[in-house]
């Protein structure tokens, strides 16, 4: 927003308007204290934004007043009248006698009356005998004095009293006269004197300081996070793009119409999370904004006012500053958002040249969390928008004329974790040699990556489906206790986790519990160990295969882990629930410990009939 007043700008605000930048005075540009933003506004812009209305939005905020006596009913700043005066001393320009009638150039303050005095009223005020005793100050003596000395006069305007008391009820100062016509404590107001009111709402103020401070503090590091969700999205928007150009450059003249199609896609799926995002931070700077110049404002008032100036401001200030405590900036739902490219049915392309590639929403967004997970570490679960590829179903591979079916299997590189690389079918923890753009997409707490499809599991009567995972790990020192070395997860509800997923099937490479000189084959459904298998030995030097094959069986609500060297059952897990989509995702340990490889073999590339796992 344009006209939103920085900090920096506060040491003008006492002298400019912040919307036209001329100087206030006391006959046109009036300073007129707005309540919402707790600064003040000269009233030429204040009424040029009314238009004549009864109802004006705040230049600064834009939030709607109803101001049923116009402009003129809001209170004039009486801190900056007299900063205006006290620089007028300070200069050596005209200032008008108080009491004379013809406004002769003022020469001397009465500190008692605080009236302004030229030489003839001065000589006047001396003479008279109410009067005569007064401490009498010159503009000379005034000048090179702090503004905190400058005095003015605060009487009632009603009954031209000694303004000597507060109405709490009322949040004004008032005189003796008020405290039993309009302010009576018989009716239920609460006034105590001027000293005692401004004793309270001093700490209440430092108070409101204190917790404004921290607002602005959580409001930055807000700033900051919104900035960098601006930052992955935009990466994931130009790592998208340049994933569809590079594939489809390839396939040249045919692709065009396609590309053209899925480039719209990416610029209206950024489009509304950009959107949402600026419109957060745009809210989030605001407020911001609000809160800095509002704090700097109102100290800044009040090192240059009296105890009763200084008691105006706080109460005209009080209920603003705590209402902006409450205000909290438009929010976005998610941790991470941005789309990518899924290179799924490229090598198929001839044949489904329609259904070609896809632009996803990738969403990372926080979820309920285990006890075990201390608050510092992340866990949110991953929303792939649109999940399945188009018509991808009619690639797989059937076997025969039953309903068991192979399932065209990738890994989706743009979301893995930068750490690891992918190529298509094959996973590795080696780290590739161009970092991987660190686009809003990516998993981060741990070297996990997803597969481009989730499986689609039917109960129809004969439906089953079969996909195959070769692994691969070589040991290059002793791996820790109770470390994993890889982890492949049949999941419904994938998460970014630094624990591995705890929901659905997990099947992991880890040290054995009972015999840390082993590593095992852990098999475990919604974090319930079912089986451990002795592996190879932990220590460095060691390699192992381990190519696995997974049927799920629809009909009979069946998950099975099968060795596809020996057909050797792992686990069979009953009562699975198929109804919703299940993600194939996968973990590589850390290269300081162990080399790490994971190739999907699916649709045409399994070789083995289901009969061989039926024996």
């Amino acid at each position: 927003m344009s006209d939103l007043v920085s900090v920096a700008a506060i040491k003008d605000l006492l002298t400019e308007c912040p919307i036209c930048t001329e100087h206030f005075d006391d006959s046109i540009r009036i300073p007129r204290h707005m309540p919402c933003c707790v600064q003040s506004i000269c009233q030429p812009c204040l009424e040029t934004y009314s238009g004549g209305n009864t109802t004006i939005p705040c230049p600064i905020c834009l939030h709607q007043h109803n101001l049923p006596g116009g402009v003129k009913s809001l209170p004039k700043e009486t801190v900056i009248l007299k900063t205006l005066d006290y620089l007028k001393i300070q200069k050596g320009l005209h200032l008008p006698c108080t009491d004379c009638p013809d406004k002769e150039t003022a020469q001397a303050q009465c500190d008692n009356c605080g009236v302004f005095l030229c030489s003839i009223c001065l000589n006047a005020h001396r003479r008279n005998v109410a009067t005569k005793t007064h401490t009498i100050v010159t503009f000379d003596e005034m000048k090179g004095r702090p503004v905190q000395s400058f005095r003015r006069r605060h009487q009632c305007s009603q009954h031209q009293q000694p303004l000597q008391f507060y109405c709490h009820t009322c949040t004004k100062v008032v005189c003796v006269s008020c405290t039993v016509v309009d302010h009576d404590k018989g009716k239920g107001h609460n006034v105590v004197s001027v000293d005692e009111a401004h004793q309270e709402l001093s700490k209440s103020t430092e108070d409101v300081f204190v917790k404004m401070n921290a607002k602005s503090e959580s409001l930055r590091k807000t700033e900051a996070e919104l900035i960098q969700k601006l930052e992955n999205i935009e990466m994931s928007k130009r790592v998208a793009t340049h994933d569809i150009n590079k594939t489809f450059d390839n396939l040249a003249i045919e692709l065009k119409q396609r590309r053209a199609v899925l480039l719209s896609d990416v610029e209206h799926k950024s489009a509304q999370n950009l959107q949402m995002t600026e419109e957060s931070l745009e809210s989030t700077r605001v407020l911001q904004a609000r809160v800095k110049s509002s704090t700097e404002y109102t100290k800044l008032m009040r090192s240059k006012a009296d105890r009763i100036e200084d008691l105006q401001v706080m109460g005209s200030s009080a209920a603003s500053l705590r209402a902006m405590l409450d205000d909290t900036p438009q929010e976005v739902s998610f941790v991470r958002t941005g789309v990518n490219f899924v290179e799924a049915n490229i090598h198929h392309l001839r044949d489904s040249i329609k259904a070609a590639g896809m632009v996803r929403s990738v969403t990372f967004s926080p979820t309920e969390r285990p006890t075990i997970l201390p608050d510092s570490k992340a866990y949110n679960a991953i929303v792939l928008d649109p999940a399945e590829l188009p018509t991808v179903m009619e690639m797989d591979r059937k076997l025969g004329e039953g309903e068991i079916t192979y399932p065209m299997l990738e890994w989706d590189p743009g979301t893995a974790r930068r750490g690891i690389s992918v190529s298509g079918r094959v996973v590795t923890n080696t780290p590739p040699t161009t970092p991987s753009p660190d686009t809003g997409c990516r998993i981060q707490e741990c070297n996990s990556v997803l597969a481009s499809r989730p499986l689609m599991v039917g109960n129809s009567p004969g439906q089953q489906c079969i996909y195959q995972l070769n692994l691969g790990f070589s040991v290059k020192e002793t791996i820790p206790d109770k470390c994993m070395m890889l982890e492949t997860v049949l999941t419904p509800t994938p998460v970014d986790a630094s624990i591995g997923q705890l929901t659905g099937l997990s099947v992991r490479v880890a040290t054995c519990p009972d015999d840390k000189q082993k590593l095992c084959l852990r098999v475990a459904y919604n974090n319930t160990f079912l089986s451990d298998t002795p592996l190879t030995q932990n220590r460095g030097g060691q390699s192992h295969d381990l190519p696995l094959c997974f049927v799920l069986d629809g009909a009979n609500n069946k998950l099975s882990v099968i060795s596809a060297a020996d057909n050797t059952v792992y686990t069979t897990v009953t009562d699975v629930d198929f109804d919703r989509p299940m993600w194939v995702m996968m973990y590589v340990g850390y290269p300081d410990y162990v080399d790490v490889t994971g190739e999907l073999l699916s649709g045409h590339n399994v070789t083995r009939s289901f009969k061989d796992y039926n024996r």
